[in-house]
């Protein structure tokens, strides 16, 4: 499943950039997710965890930065990972570019995403994983810009905690704001 998204932040793209590629100190903006190992030459391990109700699923995996293009400012995020319980498997394939936007920079990232076993169930309904998919790169946004502002470090904590219920109910808004709750065209 394709999903492409865009967020920006405040700060020109030649300090973006650097930011970016800085896996460790961005880590702790992606929700429900935790850096923990730095392999090297821009390879990592981490978990990524979300409650959907009362189950809870966990993916441990690996995700390495490829393709970096510092002139045109672009590179690619290759992952996979495992649930823990056995439950199934995702993998996905991330490209982002930044663009410059006013005083700020915007980042445009176009994501496949792979759903194996059990966990497959949940990307049935496409177009509701693609509304969570932009909640969650809503709340890495927001982190980020408190990283960048320099408000985390004032106690201002960024918001760590995934949960699938506020981003359900995030994207189930979204989705009545847009078509008045219609299904869509299946892809």
């Amino acid at each position: 499943m394709k999903i492409d998204v865009s967020f920006t932040v405040p700060v020109p793209p030649d300090v973006a950039w650097p930011l970016l590629l800085d896996v460790p100190r961005i880590a702790p903006c992606v929700p429900g997710a935790a850096l923990t190992e730095d392999l090297g030459e821009g390879r990592y391990k981490g978990e990524a965890t979300v409650k959907v109700g009362p189950v809870q699923l966990t993916f441990a995996g690996e995700a390495k930065i490829t393709d970096i293009d510092e002139a045109n400012r672009s590179a690619r995020v290759v992952a996979k990972g495992m649930d823990r319980k056995g439950r199934g498997s995702a993998s996905a394939t991330a490209d982002f570019k930044l663009h410059p936007d006013g005083d700020g920079t915007r980042v445009d990232v176009a994501t496949d995403v792979q759903l194996v076993g059990a966990v497959a169930q949940y990307g049935r309904a496409t177009g509701l994983v693609k509304d969570i998919a932009a909640q969650i790169v809503d709340q890495f946004a927001a982190n980020l810009r408190a990283e960048i502002s320099g408000e985390a470090a004032e106690g201002g904590a960024p918001n760590r905690e995934l949960s699938a219920m506020k981003l359900l109910g995030g994207a189930i808004k979204s989705k009545f704001s847009r078509g008045g709750g219609k299904d869509e065209p299946k892809e």
